[in-house]
């Protein structure tokens, strides 16, 4: 994991490092594309007013007591792991460091971003009729206008730079992508993408081979040029990671699809925890790496452990807790 990460485990494994590569380039695109996906039936249901008030509810409260009550203490922790000074008291670090050169959202910032992204939805309105373009020309158009704005923003930022305008938090080299996975999200309800049977193994196979194929680009550029000096390495480097993170997407998509989408009270109960096991896991995932640090186990039991262990708590955190209390069950 980078240096600054909130809890580091001191055994070292080619393995993890390079899981925590490729998982740092699929994971949110798939998110806002799911997120895109929902959003224009519920505009057209409930009407702008209505839709941008339950966004606020559920989206803009929960990521304001987020940031402000949780996401100091992540920075405490990315702090303490760079053995960096810290101020004697809580305040004195919130006033002095995470409102200066530590500032972070930890993993709300996701939230941020979408309530920015569901306002301008909500102004400029859904997808009006299907466009009569398949998947196909979409997501390559996807591929194109992501890896053209992460080389343009290498140009000037490191790639993986986080910048804050206003309380909006966001890495700009990615930040394209998002809006863009959210727009298709929105076109693949329009067109019905996923009104016909579900992906066959052809489908299933192809998006794996194109995983792999991107998550290896992803590993030998980040292995063998950790710094990409010239234009053509920051191309490369623009083309790989939007390649990968379209295709680790649309793998994981093919696959909750072909073996999730079917009537069941379990899935359609984890389905609905989902948002609060997200808001919830890093809460509960750092605090146990840190607590198997010590243990005298294989790296891949810890996290096993830690990974599985995190699930189930905030899965029934979630659905005894956050889906039940009184005020929060309104939120969540």
């Amino acid at each position: 994991v980078p240096g600054w990460w909130y809890v580091i485990n001191p055994e070292k494994s080619l393995f993890f490092l390079f899981w925590v590569l490729i998982v740092n380039t699929g994971d949110m695109p798939a998110i806002f594309f799911l997120a895109g996906y929902f959003a224009p039936r519920s505009l057209e249901k409930r009407g702008r007013m209505l839709f941008l008030k339950e966004k606020a509810l559920h989206i803009g409260i929960p990521w304001i007591v987020g940031v402000l009550a949780f996401a100091p203490l992540f920075a405490m922790a990315t702090w303490r792991s760079l053995n960096l000074p810290l101020p004697e008291t809580y305040m004195e670090f919130v006033r002095t460091i995470w409102l200066g050169p530590g500032y972070q959202q930890s993993h709300f910032w996701f939230l941020g971003v979408l309530m920015v992204f569901l306002i301008v939805f909500a102004a400029v309105g859904s997808p009006r009729a299907a466009s009569g373009r398949s998947p196909l020309f979409w997501l390559a158009g996807w591929w194109g206008l992501s890896s053209a704005a992460f080389f343009l923003s290498s140009l000037y930022l490191h790639p993986d730079l986080w910048i804050r305008i206003s309380h909006i938090y966001f890495q700009p080299a990615r930040i394209v992508s998002y809006a863009l996975a959210f727009y298709l999200g929105a076109r693949a309800w329009r067109d019905g993408w996923f009104d016909g049977p579900r992906p066959g193994f052809g489908a299933i196979a192809l998006s794996g081979l194109a995983t792999v194929a991107g998550s290896w680009s992803v590993i030998f550029l980040a292995m063998n040029f950790p710094v990409k000096e010239t234009l053509a390495l920051k191309a490369l480097h623009g083309m790989s990671h939007s390649f990968a993170s379209l295709s680790i997407a649309v793998f994981f998509l093919f696959l909750c699809r072909a073996l999730f989408d079917r009537p069941s009270p379990v899935w359609r109960t984890l389905s609905e925890a989902s948002y609060g096991i997200y808001w919830l896991h890093q809460m509960i995932l750092m605090p146990a790496v840190y607590l198997l640090i010590p243990w005298n186990l294989p790296i891949g039991i810890k996290f096993i452990l830690a990974l599985g262990g995190t699930y189930i708590l905030c899965a029934f955190l979630t659905i005894h807790g956050l889906k039940k209390l009184p005020v929060l069950r309104r939120l969540f």
